[in-house]
């Protein structure tokens, strides 16, 4: 063959390549190894090409080797790589590939030379023993780390995707390879491991996609009676949609310190990788933070002093120690703009103010209530329980909107989990707050009970006789719910 048709064959089987390549990005399949097969295709059409002489026939077995090593990398793909991904068999294990890639290529290697470059590799190890005593002593290590990776391979300590920890080196597991184990770290950079160091050194394991204990502590002042700061810690690790019920959440008292009490935590959830564990924890202390506001409570200073918060509202809420700005923003909304003023000027000092962190649980779903909320600043969003951790979003409610109103007149559990989108600030109307409106005026059950039937029905898109059905319902709950007796107000 000419080197003209050996150069067109050449670019002939290059554009193969690249079709090949485009198909496998096209469809998600693993692209064929590209660097060698290139490297085999130029020397082929280069060096292939002429007939060395008798001195430089090592050139021939250069040429036959790098077609070998070529076929043995398209082979691997072909076979361990492009078939399983279509789902014809499994996987192979990385490190058997490799060892089976080094075995044959081994074999070739020992061939080639021998035929084109007279080279009798095996005899020469084999009759000098001060060579062989040489190569056994440099590849020593080389070899604790090969028979540490069958030996992992054979009995896996750990899957790629588990995060793992080894002595001072940890990160999630990229791959395994014959002679080291491969880690990616949080920020993205790679720690290559010897498999003799993995295998020697004891590890810890956090398995991918299984519940794991995610333990940290925090301090809180000695002003916080122990049982009620364990409710409220446990309270909003159990809220967070990512905490799994089983098993349930660990609180409990750390140490006494100086200033502080120190409690110990543990969230189980699924997902072992550093940067999980890093987020979750970093999503309860914050949650844990806006709790302890809305309970009147701060996180203990630098200066080791814990103070108890006013009762008042906090400097940063809309609505903070003001009435009348309270009873403003009442009126926006669609349930107490209906309400005669002075009504809605004796009910908003009872209101509260209360800030909710992102993605912090406000209500839950099937939990019992007694309030309603009206968002003055912020969105929440509406979730409907569907099987996944968070639910399926059903709505956004924005500024003045109100949610809640049906808990709070009827007593009927959540029928939806809504949950703060970013910080935002909430009214909280709780249900003994409208008993003085009630007693003093024995109409606004009937007012309130057709406020929320009407709404209701918008929403849902009632008839006008379910309509009213549903208004004569909730009246009848409401006024088992805010009376004793249920004449008291016929």
């Amino acid at each position: 063959m000419t080197l003209f048709e050996r150069l067109l064959v050449g670019l002939a089987l290059l554009a193969a390549l690249m079709l090949i390549l485009l198909t496998c990005r096209r469809r998600r399949l693993p692209p064929p190894p590209r660097l060698l097969v290139v490297l085999a295709i130029v020397i082929w059409g280069t060096i292939g090409a002429v007939e060395p002489p008798v001195s430089m026939r090592w050139l021939r077995a250069v040429d036959d080797l790098a077609i070998a090593y070529a076929l043995i990398a398209l082979l691997r793909w072909l076979v361990m790589g492009l078939v399983p991904a279509l789902g014809w068999w499994k996987p192979t294990a990385k490190i058997l590939q490799d060892l089976l890639a080094l075995g044959v290529g081994a074999v070739i290697t020992v061939v080639v030379l021998q035929r084109q470059a007279g080279l009798n590799l095996v005899g020469l190890v084999a009759t000098s023993a001060v060579l062989t005593a040489v190569i056994g002593l440099a590849a020593q290590e080389t070899l604790k780390d090969m028979f540490g990776g069958l030996m992992m391979q054979l009995d896996p300590p750990f899957r790629e995707g588990d995060w793992i920890e080894v002595g001072t080196d940890s990160g999630t597991v990229d791959s395994l390879h014959l002679m080291d184990t491969v880690l990616r770290k949080t920020d993205r950079s790679l720690v290559i491991l010897p498999n003799s160091k993995v295998v020697d050194t004891p590890m810890r394991r956090f398995p991918k996609n299984k519940v794991i204990g995610n333990r940290f502590s925090i301090a809180l002042g000695y002003e916080i009676p122990p049982t009620r700061a364990r409710e409220l810690l446990e309270e909003v690790i159990r809220r967070h949609p990512e905490v799994v019920p089983e098993p349930k959440a660990i609180v409990w008292i750390s140490s006494y310190d100086d200033a502080v009490v120190r409690y110990d935590l543990i969230a189980h959830h699924l997902g072992g990788t550093e940067r999980r564990r890093l987020q979750m924890r970093s999503d309860l202390l914050e949650q844990i933070w806006y709790a302890l506001e809305r309970e009147g409570w701060t996180l203990p200073l630098p200066v080791r002093q814990v103070r108890r918060a006013d009762q008042g509202r906090a400097e940063a809420h809309p609505a903070a120690d003001n009435p009348s700005l309270t009873a403003e923003l009442l009126r926006r909304s669609w349930l107490f703009a209906q309400l005669a003023p002075s009504q809605v000027e004796q009910l908003a000092p009872l209101v509260r103010c209360l800030r909710f962190g992102p993605q912090e649980t406000i209500v839950h779903e099937g939990d019992e209530g007694n309030a309603l909320f009206q968002v003055v600043s912020g969105e929440v969003e509406v979730f409907k329980e569907d099987g996944s951790p968070w639910g399926r979003s059903v709505v956004v409610l924005g500024t003045d909107q109100i949610f809640g109103e049906m808990t709070l007149c009827t007593g009927e559990t959540r029928t939806a989990t809504v949950r703060a989108r970013g910080e935002c600030v909430l009214l909280e109307v709780e249900r003994q707050d409208l008993l003085p409106l009630v007693v003093a005026d024995t109409g606004l059950l009937q007012q309130l009970a057709e406020i929320v039937s009407r709404r209701r029905a918008e929403l849902e898109k009632l008839s006008s006789r379910a309509a009213a059905e549903r208004e004569t319902s909730i009246l009848e709950k409401m006024r088992l719910l805010f009376t004793d007796t249920p004449e008291s107000l016929l």
